[in-house]
Formats: C-alpha cells, structure tokens, sequence
C-alpha cells in the first residue's frame, strides 16, 4: 500500500490499520527450542535522517520529527499495553509514554486502562530521579534491572521493579518479554529505542514490525547514533534481518515506512 495524505496528514494510520494482533507470539526461550512461552508482539517506532542517523548534536533530536511523526507516535502509544525504552533514552530525553486526551476513547474501545504502561530497562539501573517519567505513579512505570544492579531506594517509590539475570552484563530478553506477557498481560509492546535496545531485540529474532519516518535530512558525523546498534558489524557478518514493506506514506518530503519483519535470525 503506497499512499500520500494531505490536508488529513493526521490521520496516517486509522485505528483499524492498527490491529495489532492480541494472542502473544510464541518463541524459544533456549537454543534448543525444547522450552517455549509466548511474549507480547513487538513493535518498534523510529526517526532518523536519510542516512540512517537517530540523533543530531550531543544524544538530541534536534531537527528531526514533524507534527504528522508525533500524531503516529501517539497513535502508537494508543494502541499497546506498554511502551518501553532503554535507560539512555530516560537520561537523554523528555520519554513521557502518555496517550493524549483526543485518543483515549479511542483507546477505550480495546483497553481497559487509558494510559500504556511505561517501561524501562536498565542493566545498571542508573536511572534518572528527577524525570517526569515517573510522575504517572507506581502503578503505571515498570524498571527492569539487571540482578546485580545497586539502585536508590527512591525507586520502588516511583516504579515497580523486576530484576532479571544478566550474561555479559546484558538483561536476559527473553525472561523480560515472557514476564510482561504472563504477568502484567502486556500483549502488545511499542519500543522506543534507544539504538542498543533495538539491536538487542532484532539481533535475537524478538521483533515483528517497525514503523520509521525517514526525516528529510542528512546528518553524517561519526558520534551521532543510528537507529539500530550493535557491536562490531552488528548482524553484517551472519543473517541479515529481512523486512517486507506493509505500506509508505508520505507528507511533502518526509517518508513514513511501516515493515513487517519477515524472517528473523535463527
């Protein structure tokens, strides 16, 4: 589906295109596959330049996002259980993972609470207190620290914490994502980033669509992050991540590219 919207550039998903499905996707929880759960479907949202750049000057994204890319954000966020991003993004930036008042009837017709959970993971558990992350209270924010991480006791005031084991000091995904779907009923997650978070879920076969707004800009520079990270090559030197294109709009010279991710890594 190839389309342009003008004077409605409001409305680049209705609510029925984003039907994400409810049932959990089911996957291995070892090499093996002897032991399988379900986990929540995936999702992720990203902006990035044209050539691939996630921010622009020191971690920001000045620039990049247009009002149209921030209707789809919230839109997005209307239609999962939880939002999650990883601590950096908390240090960096303004990450409030509401749904505004125009779309919570919308909301209303497939979820019984208004607002998404906002989640965020940490290894370190170095976590920012002053944030108005953590003004929507207990019962909404989620910290996910690796088992050894010290954290301040001003936490459990303001998140609910789960711990989960570590390997190279990376959070076990899979426990993460089984978790959220058998304990806290997550049956649809929106990621928003940051790079590290996005690589770990992809590289792992953890993924199943991505919504990017390619931003009619270059950027270039050697310290300015992509969308995806990773170390070394990343998933170069292996199997790349095949996608197949659901749909494109556009909006003047800004690209918004929805992908299903059609064969994972083994």
């Amino acid at each position: 589906m190839y389309n342009s919207f003008f004077s409605s550039h409001d409305r680049i998903y209705n609510f029925e295109e984003l039907a994400f499905p409810t049932e959990g996707v089911e996957f291995n929880l070892d090499d093996l596959g002897e032991r399988t759960a379900k986990r929540p479907y995936i999702l992720f949202n990203m902006v990035s330049s044209v050539d691939g750049k996630a921010t622009t000057y020191e971690g920001k994204l000045k620039g990049f996002g247009s009002l149209p890319d921030r209707l789809l954000m919230k839109r997005l966020r209307s239609q999962v259980d939880a939002v999650i991003a990883g601590g950096t993004t908390l240090r960096q930036d303004q990450f409030i993972p509401t749904v505004p008042p125009e779309l919570l009837a919308e909301r209303q017709k497939n979820f019984s609470k208004p607002q998404p959970l906002g989640i965020v993971i940490s290894n370190s558990g170095n976590l920012p207190s002053e944030h108005r992350f953590w003004d929507a209270g207990r019962d909404l924010r989620i910290a996910l620290i690796g088992e050894d991480a010290s954290v301040e006791s001003w936490l459990s005031e303001k998140a609910q914490i789960f711990r989960f084991p570590t390997q190279d000091r990376q959070i076990d995904l899979k426990q993460v994502l089984q978790m959220l779907f058998e304990q806290l009923g997550v049956k649809r997650l929106l990621v928003e980033g940051g790079p590290a978070v996005n690589y770990s879920l992809i590289s792992q076969g953890l993924a199943d669509e991505l919504f990017l707004t390619l931003s009619p800009n270059i950027v270039g520079g050697i310290d300015n992050m992509t969308v995806v990270a990773g170390a070394g090559y990343g998933l170069g030197s292996g199997d790349l991540s095949k996608l197949k294109l659901r749909s494109l709009y556009h909006h003047e010279s800004e690209l918004f590219l929805r992908y299903q991710f059609d064969a994972k890594p083994e």
